[in-house]
């Protein structure tokens, strides 16, 4: 969207060049409608200190199990009112959850993302962060025309208009005349666009909303898969084959809710994207940074006396979450991941912050509720892999300005699905070398570079990511090849180093995120969301969220969770 309306993105966007920026994906959507909506349904909830006065938690004790983003902000919020916060960590060296930068050098110049990479400009909550921690941003580009779409061992540029793609590419599918004639960008806006837009706006609403009953509308959309969707828009297979290769990460989804899909389409996630200079995980630290200083800058007005205590507690995972024996007592217990040594402590409160794909190997009892649990065993979690290498030459940006590729992705039907370019260039020391004039301006690519050689989801991820080592580093390389054009054998001499998070199998987590598969969002988004133990016992995370695999997800339930407490105190 960003390429066809020409809008210039500006780093470190102001909320006004944020809305302007949402109001033209929504036009471009159809449905500018939605606007007022969308951003009153992202925003932060009410601060916490409009529910309690600062200093009113203190001897009120919160345990937070899990260290992401989620758990994090929950902590940032009650500290305000003066709580006393555990937070447990199975990762014994690091924060974020499923925020993960890689750093190969010490200098922290060259990252990659094995996690959360990019932020969508609606996404309210986090940009309230984002702009309360002064992070600096800059555009994600999302595509590029230079980058290549590789299906059925045909290599094409990825222009704008799809005409590449047409006259190369769709000849090797089965397409009805009709599809044909049709430049892809808008088959798909036809095919999962068209029932969207159907539904009201006044209904299109509960897409963001947590609710114990949806209407007619939305439970019927939530019952189809993707899949379903566009056979009901009568799509070929061809075309649905075709549309899996150029979008790889929807082909990954075809039997999922179709409800997913709406809550993209609405909140227009794809349009205009940023990333967190330095990293993603800049996001995390900043929240750690501040829950260790005793005087932090972000809590304006608020007293030190009137702050509540935070302990760490890395390295350790919760195991089983019970009711205490003292009444309104909950009690965790925990392993220390070095010495395996089992503990236990009570709590008021508890905010469990863990993926269900993790909370479903913790013992509970008593149970909690009957719903919950069956959310805990069924919610579909999706696998996901990266995998990124350290380049000794940026080979990607070689070439004159039509074949250099600053940004965006290429995609294809191989097993990597798709690779993604860093969209920025390292410019100080670019500078350097222009200026001592020992080079060529041409020659400028030739520097070291990380690239994100395969992020794929779903079947390609377990197939690809459950490769020995040695196994799945070599057959990325030689896809990569592959997509690239260029002989077999030229990265052995470029990659320096790779690193690769498969998801499913990372401890703590075992899977990439919350997805739902049709029906589930009917059954289970309400349960998820409720408070057990007499509201004792809150949860937070992406899958609480109907923003599911966003940042956004996480930091907004982790703030309800946090005024729901608050709530539940000033009421005792």
């Amino acid at each position: 969207m960003a390429e066809k309306n020409k809008y210039i993105q500006p780093i470190n966007p102001t909320n006004e060049e944020r809305y302007k920026m949402i109001k033209i994906a929504l036009e471009e959507g159809n449905h500018p409608e939605d606007f007022e909506d969308l951003v009153k349904l992202l925003s932060p909830p009410k601060d916490i200190t409009t529910i309690g006065a600062p200093g009113s938690g203190k001897g009120i004790k919160v345990g937070i199990i899990g260290g992401g983003v989620a758990g994090l902000s929950a902590a940032f919020e009650l500290r305000k009112l003066g709580f006393n916060i555990t937070i447990f960590e199975t990762q014994e060296k690091r924060i974020g959850g499923r925020i993960y930068t890689h750093y190969f050098d010490k200098d922290k110049r060259f990252y990659g993302e094995l996690g959360a990479m990019r932020i969508p400009v609606s996404h309210e909550t986090t940009w309230h962060y984002i702009n309360l921690f002064k992070l600096k941003t800059r555009p994600f580009i999302q595509s590029n025309k230079n980058a290549f779409i590789y299906i059925k061992n045909k290599r094409v540029r990825n222009d704008s208009e799809g005409k590449n793609v047409m006259e190369k590419i769709y000849p090797e599918f089965d397409l009805k005349d009709w599809e044909k004639n049709m430049p892809w960008q808008k088959l798909l806006g036809y095919a999962l666009g068209t029932a969207f837009l159907k539904v009201p706006p006044s209904i299109r609403k509960e897409i963001l909303q947590v609710k114990e009953h949806y209407s007619s509308t939305i439970e019927y959309l939530d019952s189809l898969s993707i899949r379903k969707v566009m056979e009901e828009m009568n799509l070929s297979e061809g075309a649905i084959e075709l549309i899996s290769g150029l979008i790889p990460f929807l082909g990954g989804f075809y039997y999922n809710s179709y409800f997913e899909n709406m809550q993209e389409e609405y909140t227009v996630d794809s349009a205009f994207r940023y990333e967190i200079v330095g990293g993603t995980v800049n996001l995390p630290l900043s929240f750690y940074q501040s829950l260790i200083c005793k005087s932090p800058k972000e809590y304006i007005n608020i007293e030190e006396n009137d702050l509540g205590k935070i302990c760490w507690k890395n390295g350790k995972t919760v195991t089983g979450i019970y009711e205490g024996n003292k009444k309104n007592k909950v009690a965790l217990e925990y392993k220390s991941e070095k010495s395996l040594e089992i503990s236990r402590e009570s709590f008021d409160f508890v905010i469990c912050a863990i993926p269900f794909s993790s909370l479903r190997n913790v013992d509970v009892n008593p149970m909690f509720s009957n719903e919950k649990m069956q959310a805990i065993k069924e919610v579909n979690y999706v696998s996901s892999q990266k995998t990124i290498f350290m380049c000794n030459e940026r080979f990607w940006e070689k070439g004159d300005a039509e074949e250099k590729i600053v940004g965006g992705g290429s995609h294809t039907d191989l097993s990597i699905e798709t690779i993604w370019y860093p969209g920025y260039l390292n410019r100080d020391k670019i500078e350097n070398r222009k200026a001592s004039n020992k080079h060529k301006k041409s020659d400028l690519y030739d520097e070291a570079g990380v690239l994100l050689a395969s992020y794929n989801l779903n079947q390609d991820a377990l197939r690809l990511g459950n490769l020995d080592d040695r196994t799945r580093i070599e057959v990325i390389k030689r896809q990569v090849e592959e997509v690239h054009g260029l002989k077999k054998g030229y990265l052995d001499s470029i990659v320096e180093e790779s690193k690769t998070v498969q998801w499913d199998s990372e401890k703590g987590f075992y899977g990439g995120f919350c997805y739902f598969m049709p029906e589930q969002h009917r059954l289970f988004q309400y349960a998820m969301a409720k408070s057990e133990y007499d509201n004792r016992v809150y949860f937070a995370g992406e899958h609480i969220s109907p923003v599911h695999a966003w940042i956004e997800g996480s930091v907004n339930t982790g703030m309800k969770a946090a005024n729901d407490i608050a709530e539940c105190c000033k009421n005792m």
